[in-house]
């Protein structure tokens, strides 16, 4: 077994997908995949050689997450040789591309290990894909591009046996994570906590019209269709946007915000657009998970232009920008919005635009090397749109939740984008309701859900627990809230509570052999709404039966 090094906290990151993970046990759901092609002589023991050093270079790439408490922590691990097997693969790169779909689907063990699994698939004769399949909680985007910039890079050097020529690393992952709790615990985030309480506040889910009942069990799979919006519709929708400086990625947001707010029928409408997280120039070359999402909240009441949803979004936008230091899960805390079992709370869809950048990667004497696309596998969201931006052109497509959703509405969906940027290209001053819809013309808008029913609320501390399970969770309620009193009938969020503590109230219970139902913990809950899954005869070692 390999040797641990030393334990740190983990980032709030990481805790949030820890949870998630626990609630959906056995999925595959935050695996970051990248593919490579290499074309030539490759020497698989230098190759693996390589991968080897990259995984010592970066800690977190040898780091798994395991409870520590009432905490979630990073464990670090010894450098070890890390194992690159060659699996033979029939009809060349398709083949390859259905298998890492088959090997996407395998879960991680965040507590075991290892977070990142490589494959070199053999497509023919001096023709392989090297396949990189890494958990979210260890990388993200831009941290793949650092994997295989570095994995290339250092091939050379490990088939000679020559020393490499790329830097020390000025920090590691812990580092950050470290640095990112004193920011909080510290106060240095505060103004910009609060800045994200008040914009957030009030903010309802998005409920979008589906086709399919909700499923018992969400697959995650997802249903696409391709978006393209010409370079000369995103210049001209710039050009007459009121007060200037509006991006293309802006323009794309305000598009994308217009035609939910249509076929939703809802006038306030927050869409997540993910930032790297790399405030500071030593972060850059690191592998880890750094990635923030910044929920950005359009008002399309009153009927406004899309000129004036143009430069409302532009506004909204550098406004996030400058208050992006906050973590995600934070701002859900500050902000305590409404919450269901089984949904995320505040952002329900993703916008994510990135510029058209080539991968910078190392070169391998004799071979090519190109990058492999690999479709998505499972979405996390009900809606996300994946867009690059290439000379003002917007390229690329739209996913919904296939357990939702129609492959038609896709398609919809992905036109409608394209029909309100070309209508507001010609006329800016054109009220949103009057702009081209497809999606909102062919769907009904949603049926308001009935309310769960709840039990009356009362003040706190108020209902008196009747079983082991109930009384061990209002004790732990008060211990990890901290508050006196905790009644059955009390609300976990309103009481305090937030996914941090959430951790906390799952390990201890869990410790004490009340394993909780974790979907429900991520929703509005009362100590008997949580405790009603679990069943009359589910008895908490540690409590003796009444």
């Amino acid at each position: 077994m390999t040797e641990e090094l030393f334990t740190l906290p983990a980032s709030f990151g990481q805790q949030r997908l820890w949870l998630v993970e626990q609630a959906q046990r056995g999925s595959a759901l935050y695996t970051m995949r990248a593919a490579l092609r290499l074309r030539g002589p490759v020497d698989t023991g230098a190759l693996e050689r390589a991968l080897t050093e990259v995984v010592a270079r970066h800690e977190v790439l040898r780091t798994v997450l395991r409870p520590e408490g009432n905490e979630i922590a990073q464990v670090v691990l010894a450098p070890a040789p890390v194992e690159l097997p060659v699996v033979d693969v029939p009809d060349g790169v398709d083949g390859a591309v259905a298998l890492a779909a088959t090997l996407s689907r395998e879960p991680f063990d965040l507590a075991a290990g290892p977070l990142l699994r490589c494959s070199l698939l053999r497509v023919g004769e001096d023709d392989h894909v090297l396949l990189a399949l890494v958990h979210h909680s260890v990388c993200d985007g831009l941290s793949l591009g650092v994997l295989l910039r570095e994995l290339t890079t250092l091939y050379e050097p490990c088939l000679r046996g020559t020393d490499h020529t790329l830097e020390e690393l000025p920090l590691q992952y812990a580092d950050y994570a470290v640095w990112q709790r004193e920011q909080v615990e510290t106060g240095a985030l505060e103004e910009q906590l609060d800045h994200w309480g008040k914009r957030l506040a009030g903010v309802r889910e998005l409920r979008l019209p589906v086709d399919l009942p909700q499923p018992p069990e969400r697959a995650y799979a997802a249903v696409t269709a391709p978006v393209k919006v010409s370079a000369p519709v995103v210049r001209q929708v710039r050009a007459t946007a009121p007060g200037g400086g509006v991006t293309a990625s802006m323009v794309a947001l305000a598009g994308y915000a217009v035609v939910l707010s249509r076929w939703s029928r809802q006038e306030d409408v927050v869409v997540g657009m993910p930032v790297a997280g790399r405030p500071e120039v030593d972060l850059e070359p690191l592998v880890g998970f750094f990635v923030n999402t910044l929920p950005v909240r359009v008002d399309l009441s009153g009927d406004p232009s899309f000129g004036a949803v143009l430069a409302q979004v532009r506004d909204r936008c550098v406004e996030a920008y400058t208050h992006a230091d906050v973590p995600f899960e934070l701002m859900v805390e500050r902000a305590q919005p409404e919450r269901r079992a089984g949904r995320l709370p505040v952002v329900q869809t993703l916008l994510n635009v990135q510029r058209a950048v080539p991968v910078h990667l190392g070169s391998i004497p004799g071979v090519r090397l190109d990058p492999v696309e690999l479709p998505d596998t499972a979405l996390h969201f009900d809606a996300v749109a994946d867009i690059v931006e290439s000379d003002d052109a917007l390229l690329g497509h739209v996913s919904l939740s296939a357990d939702l959703f129609v492959p038609e509405t896709a398609e919809l969906v992905a036109r409608s984008v394209l029909s309100v940027l070309r209508a507001a290209s010609a006329a800016p001053g054109t009220p949103v309701s009057m702009l081209p819809c497809p999606v909102a013309d062919a769907r009904e808008a949603p049926v308001a859900e009935p309310e769960t029913p709840r039990e009356p609320a009362v003040a706190l501390g108020g209902g008196l627990p009747r079983t082991p399970g109930e009384h061990l969770l209002v004790e732990l309620w008060r211990e990890v809230l901290e508050v006196g009193e905790v009644g059955v009938h009390d609300e976990f969020y309103a009481l305090g509570g937030n996914s941090m503590r959430a951790v906390r109230i799952v390990m201890a219970a869990r410790d004490r052999g009340l394993e909780l139902p974790l979907d429900r913990m991520l929703g509005r809950h009362t100590v008997r709404e949580l405790m009603t899954p679990v069943g009359s005869g589910a008895v908490p070692a540690a409590v003796p039966a009444l």
